[in-house]
């Protein structure tokens, strides 16, 4: 038996880690008597030993571009190479005298050795590369595949997947070409529809044009006796066949003819289901194939399993699970943006920890309404002791505290004094957290007593935000509005903030700074887009200073401001600003204003104003600006400031989960008096039972929140619709983003589509031709943003996010609040 190199016939899944998942799953179907074209797998030591002979040891080269390079320069040893000649030789019948002049065309795919597990899919992450012609091509995309693993792409997958990068070998599948008629990819259980039916896709020529999304493949639901469902022929303009002229493929166009006619008759639709389902019957569950014809012969290409079929199907709710729970109505006009400005915040049902100190900061709002006689029945964030929470009931009572609203709005109206109470509200809170930072709780009980006096700040960061702040902002910004109408209807009270130093206007202006320089050189520029946080500041000193700076400046900033111990810091994982900072780097950030630009635009909209309305008029006007404009501030300032809080609790919890040794995802289970009494007892104790009844809940709450959001959003419509947050119209395609991890997707004038935003997404603004958000209002982040940056947005519209996809061409209309699809 050879060293380095094995066929099919003499591979089983035990051998995962020698012949990589894909190796495995070829030799396993082989012995099966799967039609698998013939072939082989040069095994995960002979990558080892190519690495070793060449002195390649990764772990010592500062980014994966370098180790790339050191394969690709690297030579293969000669014991491997005679070994991969012997069997390129055999594999073609062994005939040839010379196998480097045989024209026997095999595919060369990398096969990685955590591949096509159970619970991962390392598909596509490293390279394939069809009709190889000779032995010297074979070698050189041996290389070639060596060096995948150190992909950009197949880095990132394997540290967000969890695999060790280092730790991670691989192996190569060298097997026979099919140079089929047609070819595609069959899922044995729908994983878009029902797990009962077969989803096959087909297109002419060789799979790739399917498998690499190039072209609209036929699509064919079945079910497992073969019977075709539902039919949908696509377009197919293009199919990839052998290059004859030399190693590889080309892609020619398709006639019209076949264009509309299917690529498999009925006949051949059953046989292939049938495979597919001794394919599955084989493994046991339900399977992702690739598969090929040629001259009406079904070949197996690979195999792998559905990693995630499982886990959604496991994850399914119906109606008669909800069944006791209150049921949420439609909700109409100012109620549904409501609803969607309180979704923007909590995208997802609290855990019982976030709800009693993250949803503590709402709850502020409520305490301060239940001091002017409004009150709302189960508060703001509503949640049972199973940890489920939901909607809260949308009508207020009075209460006899309704005299007091008089009192409230002359105090609410009062703007020098907000100001003065404001600024010293959060001096004080900034200096009382600075104290507390400086505590080292020494055990349990006082971890405990740390988080309860965070608590007790949080609250009291919120509560005065909204008395000195948000609360005269409402009242004051109508007719601030209602005046700048009188210069451009387009107008309203969020245009005076052009110019005001915030927190985020500040952010978005140091990380233009930031962008600019990395700009500047084409070394760094190329490290910042490809490479991590840790990568990036040890191969440019400079740079990791510039970013040390920002990071002590703004590092507090986090991903959801609403929640308190799921969210996460750029501090806490730099990784995710470098994301941020992508595509300002990208792309340019030339919308982002300096602060002299921002305060002559500012200056030229009063003096406008001034021309406009009468002395008396501007110097009340002038008045309600200087408020509107320090609100502002306060509401940034103090966001920033509880975020930082939150910071500090998570790092409190930590430590607590470290020295009772619980996993601290099982804290988040308890509400705070529980884990006071923790913290106070040293254990768990009885809490333990508490904490898996909300875990064995928690699919539930997440399902019956969605059905919550969905239910409230219903309306029914074709149209996209929402709210008009900002001015004018854009054209554009659609760009999806919906996380922190996407940001790089964006490009210069794309529409942006995406759930909710955050301050976190703002330099996103400045390259986006306009916003479209599921989530949001008018009074939202991303409505003052779009402003800021002159670009149409429409907000609240519930579902763009799951109507729209990437690619489609779009109007934004925000003086109309509507999205309309043109392609």
């Amino acid at each position: 038996m050879s060293k380095y190199i094995r066929f099919f016939e003499d591979i089983r899944k035990e051998d995962i880690p020698s012949a990589g998942g894909k190796g495995a799953n070829l030799g396993e179907m082989t012995a099966a008597g799967i039609n698998i074209p013939k072939g082989g797998v040069l095994l995960a030591p002979a990558y080892d030993a190519f690495l070793s002979a060449n002195g390649i040891e990764p772990e010592k080269y500062g980014n994966a571009k370098e180790i790339r390079d050191a394969i690709l320069n690297g030579d293969i040893p000669g014991d491997i190479r005679s070994e991969i000649e012997e069997f390129y030789t055999a594999l073609n019948g062994g005939t040839a005298a010379d196998p480097g002049a045989s024209q026997l065309r095999v595919a060369v795919r990398s096969s990685a050795t955590a591949e096509d597990l159970e619970d991962a899919s390392f598909a596509g992450q490293q390279e394939t590369y069809l009709n190889v012609v000779g032995l010297r091509y074979l070698l050189d995309r041996i290389r070639q595949c060596y060096a995948s693993l150190w992909g950009d792409r197949a880095v990132s997958y394997r540290k967000n997947a969890g695999y060790d990068k280092q730790k991670v070998s691989l192996a190569v599948v060298i097997q026979q070409m099919i140079e089929s008629e047609s070819a595609g990819v069959m899922f044995t259980a729908d994983p878009a529809g029902s797990p009962e039916n077969v989803h096959i896709n087909a297109s002419y020529g060789l799979g790739e044009a399917v498998v690499s999304g190039i072209v609209s493949p036929d699509e064919y639901i079945c079910d497992r006796e073969g019977s075709v469902l539902k039919e949908v022929i696509g377009s197919k303009e293009e199919e990839i066949l052998y290059d004859r002229e030399k190693n590889g493929t080309v892609s020619v166009p398709v006639d019209d003819e076949r264009q509309r006619r299917a690529v498999l008759s009925r006949e051949q639709i059953a046989r292939l289901v049938r495979e597919g389902l001794r394919v599955e019957a084989h493994y046991g569950h339900p399977m992702d194939i690739e598969w090929a014809v040629r001259d009406d012969t079904f070949y197996i290409l690979q195999a792998r399993s559905i990693t995630t079929l499982q886990a959604e199907q496991a994850k399914t709710f119906s109606e008669k699970d909800f069944a006791g729970y209150p049921r949420v109505k439609p909700a109409k006009g100012a109620a549904r943006e409501n609803v969607l400005f309180n979704l923007e915040k909590n995208p997802t049902p609290y855990f019982p920890l976030d709800h009693d100190f993250g949803g503590f900061i709402g709850e502020q709002k409520n305490i301060l309404f239940e001091q002017i006689g409004i009150t709302f029945p189960g508060g703001m964030n509503p949640i049972d002791r199973d940890g489920v929470s939901y909607q809260a009931k949308s009508k207020p009572r009075l209460s006899r505290n309704v005299f007091a609203i008089p009192k409230y709005l002359r105090m609410i109206g009062d703007i020098d004094n907000n100001i003065r109470q404001g600024d010293a509200s959060l001096a004080h809170c900034t200096a009382e957290f600075a104290e507390e930072k400086k505590k080292n709780p020494a055990d349990a009980r006082e971890i405990g007593e740390a988080l309860k006096r965070m608590h007790d700040l949080i609250g009291r960061t919120a509560y005065d935000r909204f008395l000195y702040a948000l609360f005269p902002n409402f009242i004051e910004s109508g007719s601030v509005t209602k005046v700048l109408k009188r210069v451009d209807e387009k107008l309203n009270a969020y245009d005076i903030l052009e110019g005001l130093s915030y927190v985020t206007a500040d952010m978005n202006r140091v990380m233009k700074r930031l962008s600019e320089y990395i700009r500047s050189d084409e070394k760094m520029f190329s490290c910042v887009m490809e490479e991590d946080y840790q990568t990036i500041c040890a191969s440019f000193p400079s740079l990791e200073e510039r970013l040390r700076v920002f990071l002590d400046r703004f590092g507090s900033k986090s991903d959801f401001n609403c929640y308190c111990f799921i969210s996460e810091t750029w501090r806490e994982n730099p990784d995710r600003f470098i994301n941020t900072l992508r595509p300002m780097v990208k792309s340019g950030a030339d919308a982002v204003a300096t602060a002299e630009e921002a305060k002559a635009r500012f200056e030229e909209l009063m003096q406008q104003v001034k021309r406009t309305v009468s002395c008396k008029q501007y110097a009340g006007f002038t008045k309600k600006v200087k408020g509107l404009r320090h609100y502002h501030y306060i509401r940034e300032a103090t966001q920033y400031l509880w975020e930082s809080e939150f910071e500090h609790c998570r790092k409190l919890l930590r430590s607590l989960s470290e020295l009772l040794d619980v996993p601290y995802d099982d804290l988040l289970y308890l509400f705070a008096d529980e884990l006071y009494e923790v913290c106070r007892d040293g254990s768990l104790g009885t809490k333990r039972e508490i904490i898996e009844r909300r875990k064995s809940k928690r699919d539930f709450a997440v399902a019956y929140w969605d059905k919550c959001m969905k239910d409230a959003l219903s309306d029914g419509g074709d149209e996209i619709r929402g709210v008009g947050a900002s001015t004018g119209q854009a054209k554009g395609r659609v760009c999806l983003v919906h996380s922190p991890a996407e940001f790089s997707k964006l490009e210069k004038g794309d529409i942006l589509v995406c759930p909710y935003t955050d301050p976190e997404w703002t330099p996103l603004f400045a390259l986006a031709g306009g916003v479209v958000v599921d989530t949001g209002g008018t009074l939202s982040h991303a409505a003052i943003v779009a402003r800021e940056y002159g670009i149409p947005a429409v907000l609240a519209t519930g579902e763009a996010t799951t109507r729209l996809h990437d690619g489609n061409l779009v109007l934004v209309n925000a003086a109309e609040g509507t999205v309309i699809p043109l392609s």
